[in-house]
């Protein structure tokens, strides 16, 4: 049975703070492959956590593994625009995500 997740994500090195998100290099790699994951049930939820800038997700997976095997897979992740930094297990008692029983 798949589980939700919350992770995480920085800005990292790459990131260049003067441009916009859509203005980063390799913007359409990036935005191709998270559309991907969400067509996939993937990501359920995410979004821009407004005072740290970080990108929160609430994710749908068999386990923490497999979040991390497909987050190496991003294109931002892989040439240092982003990284992973915190991710949990989490059990939402109010709008579980589809495919996972509430907490």
């Amino acid at each position: 049975m798949n589980k939700a997740f919350v992770a995480i994500v920085e800005r990292n090195e790459l990131w260049d703070p003067a441009q916009e998100a859509h203005e980063q290099d390799g913007f359409a790699a990036h935005a191709a492959y998270m559309h991907g994951l969400e067509e996939a049930g993937f990501i359920a939820m995410a979004g821009l956590m407004l005072e740290s800038e970080d990108i929160v997700f609430v994710l749908v997976a068999e386990s923490a593994d497999e979040v991390r095997a497909r987050f190496a897979e991003d294109p931002w992740q892989q040439d240092g625009h982003s990284r992973l930094v915190r991710l949990e297990q989490a059990a939402f008692r109010i709008g579980a995500p589809a495919g996972v029983a509430p907490g």
